[in-house]
């Protein structure tokens, strides 16, 4: 039985990678459908797999999160430009057990889908839009081999206390930002890449300027043209 249901786009005649792409908070399966179907047909031989949350949105229960946000930070302070950027990291900070159990069953989701088509860790990449971002962060470093890459859009390191006792794997992390957001603000990109570095994982960073809070198809290209270059 498979962890969280969820649709596929490409072709599964052929497969040599695959992509799971992980929705935001608030959010669905639809909200990322147009990125995935334009990274399947960019990308020959790579299924992208899209899965869904089984938790209701606290802020809407039309729509799915992957973990509780709304008790740890109220105020929504982390949004609000004013907050210093080692606030926001300390209320992200405290999501670290809720993160961590769902990373658990991202991964043992990654393993099932594997198995049944056939592709090893090393084509396999993980990604994911604002709350599925830092899951995506969360689900590639505690996995006990390395994934092909992370692709976290819109997101920040989340749960740091717990992640650095959990670590186990070091993929290479695809950073991408707008540089007008103030949901995952911008300002917190500078903390997420020295959070890296120091645990010795290699990371590029792509910024888009004026961008929002939002998935972009500019970063799908970037993020396809990345994946090429390994082939």
């Amino acid at each position: 039985m498979q962890e969280f249901f969820y649709q596929k786009y490409g072709s599964s005649a052929k497969i040599s990678k695959l992509i799971v792409f992980l929705h935001g908070y608030n959010s669905s399966i639809e909200d990322v459908e147009p990125y995935a179907k334009m990274l399947s047909e960019r990308l020959e031989n790579t299924l992208v797999i899209v899965p869904m949350s089984d938790m209701a949105s606290e802020r809407n229960p039309l729509k799915k999160q992957w973990y509780a946000l709304t008790d740890v930070d109220p105020e929504r302070k982390r949004r609000k430009p004013e907050t210093s950027t080692d606030e926001i990291i300390s209320i992200y900070n405290k999501t670290g057990e809720r993160i961590s159990l769902m990373a658990k069953r991202v991964n043992r989701f990654i393993n099932a889908l594997q198995k049944e088509y056939g592709v090893n860790n090393k084509n396999t990449f993980v990604m994911g839009f604002s709350q599925g971002a830092m899951l995506a962060i969360y689900t590639g470093l505690t996995r006990r081999y390395e994934l092909g890459g992370v692709f976290p859009f819109a997101g920040v390191i989340s749960g740091k206390d717990m992640l650095e006792k959990e670590i186990t794997s070091r993929p290479s992390v695809y950073l991408f930002h707008g540089t007008h957001d103030l949901f995952v603000q911008y300002k917190t990109l500078g903390f997420t890449k020295d959070w890296l570095e120091q645990h010795d994982i290699f990371w590029e960073a792509y910024e888009y300027d004026g961008i929002e809070h939002k998935l972009t198809y500019d970063e799908m290209e970037d993020a396809a043209e990345i994946i090429l270059k390994q082939a």
